[in-house]
């Protein structure tokens, strides 16, 4: 940083705390940042029932590949539903 900026300066600038996208480094709108925040929760869910179906806790492999690749999916899923939001909502 320049040493020419207060440091509460420094702290609004992205990558410091403020959300921003990943492609861009733009600052994220306030709709974009909560309707990503709610995708991300509403994926944890997803998650843990996937692994109370499989019997495995968070965090531990899938017991069997079809249960692999149905998490693999949903890492997928949300990728593309990310993506899919920067775009739409323009960051």
């Amino acid at each position: 940083m320049s040493g020419s900026q207060r440091p509460n300066d420094q702290m609004s600038l992205p990558g410091f705390g403020v959300p921003v996208d990943p492609m861009t480094g733009e600052r994220l709108s306030p709709i974009t940042f909560s309707r990503l925040a709610q995708l991300n929760e509403t994926m944890k869910v997803i998650r843990q029932v996937l692994h109370d179906l499989d019997g495995t806790t968070m965090g531990s492999r899938p017991g069997d590949r079809r249960m692999a690749l149905a998490f693999t999916k949903l890492d997928e899923a949300q990728l593309w539903a990310s993506a899919a939001l920067l775009d739409q909502y323009g960051g």
